[in-house]
């Protein structure tokens, strides 16, 4: 134990210098079992050097004597006897810390990163994740969003764990399931104001009509919200440009206009090639790899 003093108080740390080898305990236990360095090596199925150099380290380390020599074999001190009471207890619990470590690989438990876009969770969560959570009580989602390129930059670094996306790129660290396709388009109602758009900037999609789009609007709106802009247009504020699932799920009496022009999408659920193979994560596989949207 080292003591540093910070502000006139002396705090004790943990000096782990003084740690002791895992196998160093192990051979200590038989030892004290035994009480006989040649019939504890032979057990262990090491040579009795080893053993005694075991001991030996282990001692230095505590800085105690453990063991006495008597003429029946070796006996435990005090200290030794107290060692092993301990040393005992630290074995069950580190058996107890191992066996709920690997139950994460053979039970469904588990807390996991979901990405997706909220327009995208939208049509694909809820059924999904209803038969998910009803199923398997021990799985945990945390739900998070942003951008589809966004997202799918999370599931490579690694702050993801799985995601359904737009449009992801291929990449080498990337297992991509392909789901179903989309189409963005022209969205309004039949009476709604006409020199007026309502899109999203920060889509590519919506950058990409606005170019081929010969028809041009005296005023637009913008919004980061796909649902608000659907609300809007369906309240004929304007023509929205929006992904047909989007519209079906929001405002499905929308009606969509400069038909030609459309921007086609592919939905997609992702996860890192490395994913640690558990029942919780590969569970949320099957779940989602054959999605119907």
């Amino acid at each position: 134990m080292v003591f540093i003093k910070i502000n006139s108080i002396y705090f004790a740390i943990m000096d782990f210098n003084t740690l002791p080898d895992p196998h160093d305990l192990i051979y200590f236990q038989e030892i004290a079992r035994t009480q006989n360095l040649s019939r504890a090596a032979e057990r262990l199925g090491v040579g009795q050097p080893t053993l005694s150099l075991s001991l030996k380290r282990l001692e230095e380390t505590l800085a105690i004597q453990l063991f006495v020599r008597r003429s029946r074999g070796l006996e435990l001190t005090i200290a030794g006897q107290r060692l092993l009471r301990e040393c005992n207890g630290l074995m069950d619990s580190w058996e107890r810390i191992v066996s709920e470590t690997r139950k994460s690989k053979t039970e469904l438990i588990g807390r996991f990163r979901f990405g997706c876009h909220p327009s995208v969770g939208i049509y694909t969560l809820g059924p999904n994740l209803k038969s998910l959570m009803s199923q398997y009580p021990g799985i945990e989602i945390e739900l998070q969003h942003g951008l589809s390129r966004e997202i799918c930059e999370g599931v490579i670094s690694g702050k993801i764990d799985f995601a359904i996306v737009i449009n992801p790129i291929e990449h080498p660290d990337l297992v991509i399931h392909r789901l179903a396709g989309d189409e963005v388009g022209f969205w309004r109602t039949k009476r709604g104001v006409e020199d007026v758009l309502i899109y999203n900037p920060a889509l590519s999609q919506s950058q990409n009509l606005i170019k081929k789009i010969r028809q041009p609007f005296a005023r637009t709106m913008t919004s980061d919200s796909l649902e608000l802009m659907a609300t809007l247009a369906d309240a004929g504020v304007g023509t929205a440009i929006l992904p047909s699932r989007v519209v079906k799920a929001i405002a499905p009496k929308l009606i969509r206009v400069f038909e030609k022009h459309r921007f086609l999408d592919e939905v997609a659920f992702v996860y890192r090639v490395d994913l640690p193979k558990t029942a919780g994560s590969q569970c949320i596989v099957d779940q989602f790899k054959s999605l119907k949207i």
